[in-house]
């Protein structure tokens, strides 16, 4: 009989040794072992060696053994000043919750190189995270604080609940990881994965079943980056949304974790830069700095453009937010920039189309500008904001940070100075204040006609005082046309009616003017008193000899008439 090896990694948790894992070769039984001392999970790992003799019998060796410190997993919970509050099981595992997680584990998660998914579909994991007594007790007793104290309940109470809870989270994984037949990821193929559970689990348990296998597959990996090229093996573009729905919220857990971004993003110079690119990754223009993502880059950049990532999106967005309003300095090396870094973060962050991340990110730059006020509280505030607006040259990206800053958490400290500051910024005396120099007699009434309307739709002003600035902009735009003889120049009477027609029709078309503003009316006016004229389509293609071009003429008069709400007769 031939001499035959299999290949024991055990771990030792207290004075016992368990087996962990089983292996066919020593190549994989030390590659696992591997893994697992640099979790940081045990005590010590080794690998035992069986060998079946000739004569039947078993011999086994000790081939490795390595103590792990059990003093570097020794890490206490980080700080939150806010929890959502889990009712069912199934809240545990949503996108808020995890981010939780991610934040309170954090110390804890960076050693032992898992996120918050593979921790929450792992029972291993989840087990041995309580035993670590310095942090899952004290971990719940913060979280059941926070929560009792929002909610008026008792902490005890809350406190058994959220213990129950985890023992049921964990029960219920190792319940899923012993189901018969359980298959496993092949290769790179997570749609015939998916596929092959839904055969097997029931209809609403598919996506947890992916995630408790993918989980075992990327707790194979011992790096972040070995995680993330995983991931990226098994993403493509033509996934279903409800598959990709499953990796996008793995992405968005691996992506949260600081260790992770940091590894990621490449060296960064300072935080601001730092900043900066993760809101390029953001919008899914992220240029790797790492040459070791630039595949998985591509390809998360990709879609993320696509909008198929958006709870990662979601995630980095709040990654930027916390960064831009935390303490850490903008520029550490070079403190007499922070003023400077403000500004790029800002004309980054508040463009023309709109701030990215909207009215939490208005509140951010604003809390990162009151560090470089002298005041704090509501008078730092007040500064903060008139920092920012000077900061801001042009006054439509201006508009728009106050109009969001109206739509924050911050706007009850601070509500009198956004109005003040609208009020200084578009309660001008022209309309040539509104927008730059260059800007042709269009443009302008373009610009104020976008203000109105951003002014407009925000709901978070007071509606006396949207009024009183909608009111303003308007008589600007009125006086403009006015002054400017802008509707007596399109409607020449030296022009024939057509040309007439035409040109009225399509500046109204443009959008120049607000809708059912007295500028839009008195264009409208206008247009209305030609349609009602005798006759008006006879005298529109008077002088066309062809009846081919007539016919032309008129469907593109048609065309106009319904882009603009108009009909014949007026």
């Amino acid at each position: 009989m031939s001499v035959r090896a299999s290949f024991e990694v055990q771990v030792q948790n207290d004075e016992r040794w368990t087996i962990e894992d089983q292996c066919e070769s020593e190549e994989a039984a030390r590659a696992a072992a591997k893994v697992i001392a640099a979790k940081r999970l045990h005590k010590a790992v080794r690998i035992v060696k069986f060998w079946q003799r000739a004569d039947g019998g078993v011999t086994e060796t000790v081939i490795l053994q390595q103590s792990i410190s059990a003093a570097d997993v020794k890490v206490t919970p980080g700080t939150i000043e806010d929890t959502p509050y889990c009712k069912k099981i199934r809240d545990y595992y949503k996108p808020e919750s995890r981010e939780t997680i991610g934040r309170l584990l954090r110390k804890y998660l960076e050693k032992v190189i898992l996120t918050p998914t593979e921790l929450l579909h792992s029972s291993k994991a989840l087990k041995r995270v309580q035993e670590v007594d310095t942090l899952f007790p004290p971990a719940v007793d913060r979280v059941a604080a926070l929560q009792a104290r929002a909610a008026q309940e008792d902490a005890k109470l809350r406190r058994d609940e959220i213990f129950k809870a985890v023992t049921q989270i964990t029960q219920r994984a190792r319940r899923i990881e012993q189901t018969p037949n359980l298959p496993t990821l092949r290769r790179d193929d997570f749609a015939k994965l998916f596929g092959e559970i839904e055969t097997l689990a029931p209809p609403a348990e598919a996506d947890y079943y992916a995630l408790i296998v993918l989980s075992q597959d990327l707790m194979q990996h011992s790096d972040w980056l070995a995680k993330l090229n995983r991931l990226a093996a098994l993403t493509t573009p033509d996934l279903s949304d409800q598959t990709l729905a499953i990796l996008d919220g793995v992405y968005a857990d691996l992506f949260g974790v600081p260790s992770a971004l940091q590894e990621i993003l490449g060296q960064q110079k300072n935080l601001a830069e730092a900043i900066l690119s993760i809101a390029d990754l953001s919008e899914g223009r992220l240029s790797a700095l790492n040459p070791d993502v630039a595949a998985p880059m591509t390809l998360v950049n990709r879609l993320i453009g696509a909008a198929r990532l958006p709870e990662l999106q979601r995630s980095l967005l709040d990654r930027l937010q916390r960064q831009l309003a935390g303490g850490q300095p903008l520029a550490r090396n070079d403190p007499g920039k922070e003023g400077e870094s403000l500004r790029v973060l800002a004309e980054r962050l508040v463009r023309p189309d709109g701030i990215l991340g909207g009215p939490a990110t208005a509140a951010a730059l604003t809390r990162r500008a009151v560090l470089l006020q002298e005041a704090g509280g509501k008078a730092g505030l007040k500064k903060a904001v008139e920092t920012l607006v000077a900061t801001l040259s042009d006054i439509l990206p201006c508009t728009l940070y106050l109009r969001d800053l109206a739509a924050s958490d911050l706007a009850a400290d601070i509500g009198e100075t956004i109005e003040a500051c609208l009020v200084r910024e578009l309660k001008v005396s022209s309309i040539d204040h509104l927008s730059p120099p260059k800007f042709s007699p269009t443009d302008r009434m373009r610009r104020a006609t976008r203000l109105y309307e951003e002014i407009r739709r925000s709901e978070a002003l007071a509606p006396e005082f949207r009024h009183s600035v909608l009111s303003h902009l308007d008589g600007l735009l009125v006086g403009y046309i006015e002054a400017k003889g802008i509707i007596e120049k399109l409607d020449d009477p030296a022009a024939h009616l057509r040309d007439r027609t035409i040109r009225l029709l399509e500046f109204s078309a443009a959008g120049v003017f607000p809708q059912n503003s007295e500028a839009h009316r008195i264009a409208r006016n206008r247009i209305v008193g030609i349609l009602r004229q005798p006759q008006f389509e006879l005298h529109f293609i008077e002088g066309v000899t062809q009846p081919a071009e007539a016919e032309k003429m008129l469907r593109h008069l048609h065309g106009l008439l319904a882009r603009g709400g108009y009909r014949l007769g007026g």
